[in-house]
Order: C-alpha cells, then sequence, then structure tokens
C-alpha cells in the first residue's frame, strides 16, 4: 500500500534516484552506450517509478494550498459576517426609536389601510386555488404513449 505522506515520497523518490543513477553506472562500466542503456528495462521501470513518485508528491502539495486556500477563505468570510451582524445590531438599536416616532405620526386609519392590502394578497391565492380546480375536472386524462409499429423496428 503506497502511502499517502509527502514526506514519505520525498525519500521514496530519493532512494529510486540513487537505484537509478547506480544501475546507469553500472550498465556504463558494462560498456553500453547510453542509448542501449536507456532502454534497458529496469531503467525505464526506475523512470516510470520516479516520475509516479513526483506526480504524487505534486498532488500531495496541490492538496495542501487548496487546503491553505480554503481555511483563508472560511475565516475571511467569517470575518465579514461577524461585521455585517455587528453593523446590523449598530442599526437596528437606531430603528426603534425611529420605527416608534413614524407610529405616533401615523394616524390609525393608515395603519387599517396597510393590514387591508395585506388581507387582500392572502384572499388571491385562493381564488387562484378555485379556478385551476374546475379547469383540472374539464380536462381530459392524459393519453398513452402508442406502441411502435413493426415497420418502424424494421428501419
Amino acid at each position: 500500500m503506497p502511502s499517502k505522506s509527502k514526506d514519505v515520497r520525498v525519500e521514496q523518490c530519493l532512494i529510486l534516484e540513487k537505484k537509478l543513477g547506480l544501475r546507469l553506472q553500472k550498465l556504463d562500466q558494462k560498456g553500453m552506450n547510453k542509448e542501449r542503456a536507456q532502454r534497458d528495462p529496469l531503467v525505464k521501470n526506475l523512470k516510470a517509478k520516479i516520475r509516479e513518485t513526483k506526480a504524487r508528491i505534486a498532488a500531495a502539495d496541490k492538496h495542501v494550498e487548496l487546503t491553505r486556500t480554503l481555511v483563508q477563505a472560511k475565516l475571511q468570510k467569517a470575518a465579514e459576517l461577524e461585521a455585517q451582524s455587528k453593523a446590523a445590531k449598530a442599526e437596528t438599536s437606531a430603528e426603534p426609536a425611529a420605527a416608534e416616532a413614524k407610529q405616533k405620526k401615523q394616524s390609525p386609519e393608515k395603519a387599517e389601510a396597510k393590514k387591508k392590502p395585506a388581507a387582500e394578497k392572502e384572499a388571491k391565492p385562493k381564488k387562484k386555488a378555485a379556478v385551476t380546480e374546475p379547469a383540472a375536472a374539464d380536462a381530459e386524462p392524459p393519453k398513452k404513449p402508442r406502441k411502435k409499429k413493426e415497420e418502424n423496428k424494421e428501419e
């Protein structure tokens, strides 16, 4: 089972590079040229493992960076929400006094006029529901789809 730790992957990469260097050195002592040494199966295998290990290290770095940016964004958002809530509290403490002054100035007739439109809005959805029900009763049931003919199957 391969390790997910970045430190272990870095150590694996160093070990593989060391093995690759030793293998190339051994092939050089045997008298093989560099091109032929690159075609050696062990050299190819070691290079592939090194590439894979470096890709895993890069993925781990990317994951750490992503996590870091997400944490920073979360902290920033929390700070913004806290600032907004403090501003809202400051506004709400000032608003009740202003709202009470406005209510005293308004006459009782105006307050009742505001309540009536709210009652009418509640009545309107009920009328729409009543209108849609008879229309649904008059409508025919949905038709079933036709079966495909044998001619269509031959094509």
